[in-house]
């Protein structure tokens, strides 16, 4: 009756973007030309320096909330 094309799965596409990226570092680190104790100390360097700037964006964000808060 009626022709209608199927919505484009966002979600699914999305997740299998996920799933690769994920298995992709995983094989990387796997594969690695490195020792195991210069790749744990470059993953630890990396998850500092990662958690470092997730702190400082939520510390800004708290800031901004609270300024407009005020408002």
């Amino acid at each position: 009756m009626f022709n209608r094309k199927p919505k484009f799965p966002l979600g699914k596409v999305t997740a299998g973007f996920a799933i690769g990226a994920i298995s992709g570092a995983v094989a990387a680190l796997l594969l690695a030309p490195m020792t195991g104790k210069k790749l744990q100390k470059k993953i630890a360097s990396v998850t500092d320096d990662v958690v470092e700037k997730v702190e400082d964006g939520v510390s800004s964000v708290q800031a901004t909330v609270k300024r407009i808060a005020r408002a």
